[in-house]
C-alpha cells in the first residue's frame, strides 16, 4: 500500500505592517475558521514574531512558532521563512507543506481539495495557483524623460498577444525536499499550475479590509434570510 504523505499548513504572520496596522490580528479568525474545516492537515504551524497569537494558537491546537528576527523583516523572503521552519521542526522530505497567508482571507475548500489530489500524485514536487494578468507587458511603457516600450513590439490586437499568467499564493504547496529548488516566491519551471479565473481578495489597506468585512456581512444576511 502506498504511504500517504503528511500535510502541514504554515501560516506566516509578521507583527509589523505598513498598509493596515496589525492587519494579521484583524484577519486571523478567517483563516482559523477555514483551516478548522480542513480534515487532512496533520499539523498547523503559525510562524510569527507577534506573541499576541501564542495563547490564541494554543487554544485551537495550532503550533505557535516565534520565528527568527532575520526572517521577520520587510525584505525577508517567504522561502527563507519556510527553510527556517523545515529545519526547526525537522520536517520529513516528503511532507507536503501548504502556505496560507492571512491576507488572503476568502479561501474555498473545494479549491484546496482539488489541489490536494494533485499533491497526492507520485511525481508531485510543487504547485501554485496562477491568475490571468490584468495588464499585458506588451502594453507597458517605461516613463522618464523619454518614453520607452518595456518590451519592444508592435502588437496591439488582443488576439495576437501571448496569453500570460502570474503566480499567486492563494494556493501554494510543495514537498519539503523541493524547497532549495524553488525561487524566493516558491515557484520554478516544474511547478504544477492551477488556473484561477476569478478575482482573489487580498487585504493590505483599511479600505480593502472594510470592503471585505462589508461583503462578508452582506453574504451572511442573505444566507440568514
Amino acid at each position: 500500500m502506498k504511504k500517504k504523505n503528511k500535510h502541514i499548513a504554515i501560516i506566516p504572520a509578521r507583527k509589523n505592517s505598513k498598509g493596515l496596522k496589525f492587519k494579521n490580528r484583524l484577519l486571523f479568525k478567517y483563516t482559523k475558521k477555514f483551516v478548522q474545516k480542513i480534515n487532512w492537515f496533520n499539523n498547523v504551524i503559525f510562524a510569527s514574531d507577534d506573541i499576541y497569537f501564542e495563547p490564541r494558537c494554543k487554544r485551537i491546537n495550532f503550533s505557535f512558532y516565534k520565528r527568527e528576527k532575520r526572517n521577520s523583516l520587510d525584505n525577508s523572503s517567504i522561502k527563507s521563512v519556510m527553510k527556517e521552519i523545515i529545519k526547526k521542526f525537522k520536517i520529513d522530505d516528503n511532507t507536503i507543506i501548504w502556505l496560507l497567508y492571512l491576507t488572503i482571507p476568502d479561501k474555498k475548500i473545494s479549491d484546496f481539495n482539488k489541489f490536494k489530489k494533485i499533491t497526492d500524485k507520485k511525481n508531485f514536487l510543487s504547485g501554485m495557483s496562477f491568475i490571468p494578468i490584468k495588464t499585458h507587458p506588451y502594453d507597458c511603457w517605461i516613463v522618464s524623460k523619454k518614453i520607452k516600450k518595456f518590451i519592444q513590439n508592435d502588437v496591439f490586437r488582443r488576439q495576437d498577444k501571448i496569453k500570460l499568467f502570474e503566480h499567486h499564493h492563494y494556493l501554494c504547496a510543495f514537498k519539503a525536499k523541493e524547497i532549495n529548488n524553488l525561487n524566493s516566491e516558491l515557484v520554478n519551471s516544474n511547478t504544477h499550475p492551477l488556473i484561477i479565473n476569478r478575482n482573489i481578495i487580498e487585504i493590505d489597506t483599511q479600505s480593502e479590509f472594510n470592503k471585505f468585512v462589508k461583503g462578508k456581512r452582506l453574504n451572511e444576511n442573505i444566507h440568514n434570510c
